[in-house]
């Protein structure tokens, strides 16, 4: 797939089909992935690939404690819900735009919208998170690229790694670590229209100044 075509079409998949995503494919798009840029060539993410039973354990414990409304406790600080005006209007949209069409796809599907894997991306504790999670950021980038680019779909999820305990017994070699972020791999369910609603972007003019 062509880069500039793969920037613009690629999109967060909602719902997610049964269908398995084979090691071998994760392992290729991984391959290209790592080659993500990153502080002095640190190379600061690793990724947990989580799949089967253990995906289905992590996904049930973080949906209880969802339903019952447990405190989440994110290793790195989530955003502040008191957006600028120009940044809370974008939200506003986004939630409009998916009003009437999400209902039906995230409460049938759960956490992960049905996703068979889901990649979990760490970082060191001794490290500053700020620079390691924006190499993280550009590591994730690249998977959901070249994800896309073999026809399948990715959700990056904050909310995934919200209890990072949970995560943490589950995968042992995680401690020491701080979670970052999650990303739900797929093949994307084509005919949802969780997956097909109208999505916008700011204007060029909005995002970009100038300085000569």
């Amino acid at each position: 797939m062509e880069l500039e075509r793969a920037i613009r079409d690629r999109r967060s998949i909602r719902r997610f089909t049964t269908s398995p995503v084979p090691d071998e494919t994760i392992r290729e798009l991984l391959e290209v992935a790592r080659w993500a840029p990153s502080w002095a060539n640190t190379q600061c993410w690793r990724v947990h690939v989580v799949q089967g039973d253990a995906l289905a354990r992590i996904a049930g414990e973080l949906e209880a404690r969802a339903a019952s409304q447990v405190e989440r406790r994110f290793d790195l600080p989530p955003p502040k819900p008191d957006w600028p005006p120009p940044l809370g209007r974008r939200i506003e949209e986004l939630i409009a735009a998916r009003r009437g069409v999400e209902a039906g796809s995230e409460a049938a599907r759960g956490l992960f919208f049905g996703a068979p894997c889901v990649l979990f991306l760490t970082i060191d504790e001794r490290l500053q998170p700020v620079y390691a999670a924006f190499d993280v950021g550009l590591m994730v980038q690249s998977v959901c690229l070249a994800a896309h680019a073999r026809g399948l779909g990715t959700c990056i999820m904050a909310r995934a790694v919200a209890h990072p305990d949970v995560l943490r017994a589950e995968l042992p070699e995680a401690r020491g670590r701080r979670f970052v972020v999650g990303v739900a791999l797929g093949v994307p369910d084509l005919q949802a229209p969780i997956n097909g609603f109208p999505r916008g972007r700011a204007s060029l003019d909005e995002l970009v100044s100038w300085g000569r």
